[in-house]
């Protein structure tokens, strides 16, 4: 007798699984299909499009710098100057 094909995804996430097996009490469904209906209304966000002088760096849009650069060691210090500054 040919073994049956079965598909199993295992949920981690104990807030996703809490939440899945609410919901099904609530509406009478299984666990199993509330995911499905999730994840067939679920729309990936957009890719951003470029808008004026916004360019792409990496998932988001930002603002290209303009003037002098300013390197990692510098930034970090600037950083570490205002974290330990008297409040």
């Amino acid at each position: 007798m040919p073994r049956a094909e079965r598909a199993q995804l295992n949920v981690r996430s104990s807030f996703a699984r809490r939440r899945a097996q609410e919901l099904a009490k609530r509406t009478g469904m299984t666990a199993t299909e509330i995911v499905e209906d999730a994840l067939r209304g679920y729309v990936a966000p957009a890719t951003p499009t470029r808008v004026g002088r916004l360019v792409r760096r990496g998932p988001v849009l930002v603002m290209p710098a303009s003037g002098r650069k300013v390197s990692l060691r510098e930034a970090n210090a600037a950083l570490d100057a205002v974290r330990e500054r008297d409040v």
